[in-house]
């Protein structure tokens, strides 16, 4: 049996305390809160559904996920930034503990699974500059991720997903750098800036973003809204959960009914609608228009690790929205990672029919939904062209994809039977 402490970082805090340990064993965890931390005043709940608070030290346990509770794997490196370390420090992908004991303290949110917390604390992402700098030396022929071996200090990255990425430093706070790979169509870091930027003139809350480029090569830099530094230096840090945590899935299985946005605006109200925070359904109308958003970008990436909830010091949110990449070309055909409505025959269908029938869900009007819909659509190509004139590039360096799967009729008999999220 493996062991580990864990630490959580509370709001406004740059240091964290320890609230508990978490043991694994054959693909099942045990969780116990310490009983100090349960006594600590403003203690707060890693998950209040999975991992609650309690009066008394119990033992909770998950045999899902290898034993990894949901907001425990959030912070866990994942995909690109797992093969990394993997690579860099003789690692067994497979050994949870260690891998977590051995990764950047760049983790995604407020929770740290180590022996070593310190080495956790002490972490210094590179700064922009010096990935700019690797990137400038990058042979032609080699890829752009060969800049993130090169950046001095690294040893990894906490970042999850399968683009070459890492932490940096930009203009004093902590950024995601995403760069353009092998595998990646053109220009994907310009395409996800460009439809960041939109989404946000639409009215969506999304991540701050700039955009880079050395000779051909470009970076697009996303602002972490989990983590702030202070005007003293000090690096506090947020608690995150994924919406593959907060709907306690398992494994990444598209077209599965628990995939669900409608099943996650119901669960706001559970995570969300603490005494401070009772109304939900300005969260649930911001789920929808990111949802609206997304089909109208041509966004078909939208699984549950690409939306999440933060907890900004007082309660549980939506965090802002991040990872709009749509594929471009002709690739998209309307149809989502994740169910959008309760329909049996067309749940994750971008069509208008569909994001309308389901507004309701998400607290809005039929009307409203269409008007919104119809406007969003008419302002993409001006804004898309703004975008890329705003950073000095010409309107036929990427165009967006004309969203027709919008117009596809409702079939026959369409959403007359639903179903609960």
């Amino acid at each position: 049996m493996s062991t580990k402490p864990v630490w959580v970082f509370q709001p406004g805090q740059s240091r964290p305390i320890r609230c508990g340990e978490l043991e694994l064993e054959g693909g099942v965890g045990l969780f116990r809160y310490d009983e100090a931390y349960l006594k600590a005043p403003g203690a707060l709940a890693l998950d209040p559904l999975a991992m609650p608070l309690g009066s008394r030290v119990r033992t909770m346990k998950e045999t899902a996920q290898g034993g990894l509770f949901g907001v425990v794997r959030d912070a866990k490196p994942e995909g690109y930034g797992l093969d990394l370390l993997a690579s860099i420090s003789k690692l067994d992908p497979s050994d949870h503990l260690m891998v977590m004991e051995r990764a950047e303290g760049d983790t995604i949110g407020g929770i740290e699974v180590c022996e070593d917390v310190d080495a956790k604390i002490s972490f210094t992402p590179p700064s922009s500059d010096e990935l700019l700098q690797a990137l400038e030396s990058v042979q032609d022929a080699r890829p752009s991720s060969d800049a993130v071996r090169e950046v001095k200090g690294i040893h990894g990255t906490s970042a999850g997903g399968e683009r070459p990425k890492l932490t940096v430093v930009h203009k004093g706070q902590w950024w995601l750098a995403k760069l353009q790979d092998r595998g990646d169509r053109p220009h994907a870091p310009l395409r996800e800036y460009v439809s960041m930027r939109v989404a946000r003139h639409l009215g969506v809350d999304a991540a701050e973003v700039k955009f880079r480029h050395v000779g051909s090569r470009e970076v697009l830099l996303v602002r972490r809204f989990d983590r702030r530094v202070t005007e003293a230096g000090e690096v506090t840090r947020h608690l995150y959960a994924s919406a593959h945590t907060v709907l306690r899935l398992d494994r990444h299985v598209r077209g599965d009914r628990e995939r669900s946005y409608v099943a996650l605006a119901t669960e706001l109200s559970r995570w969300c609608a603490t005494a401070l925070r009772k109304d939900v359904t300005a969260l649930r109308r911001e789920l929808w228009r990111r949802i609206a958003v997304n089909s109208i970008l041509g966004n078909g990436d939208d699984h549950p690790r690409n939306t999440g909830l933060l907890h900004d010091g007082e309660g549980w949110g939506l965090s802002p929205a991040f990872d709009i990449a749509p594929y471009g070309g002709d690739v998209f055909k309307g149809v989502h990672a994740m169910d959008i409505s309760r329909s049996r025959e067309h749940p994750a269908s971008g069509a208008t029919f569909n994001l309308v029938v389901a507004a309701p869900d998400y607290g809005y009007e039929a009307d409203e939904a269409m008007t919104f819909i119809a406007d969003a659509r008419a302002k993409l190509p001006g804004l898309w062209r703004n975008e890329l004139a705003a950073i000095g590039l010409a309107e036929d360096v990427i165009l967006p994809q004309e969203p027709v799967w919008l117009d596809t009729p409702a079939p026959p008999q369409a959403n007359r039977a639903r179903r609960r999220p």
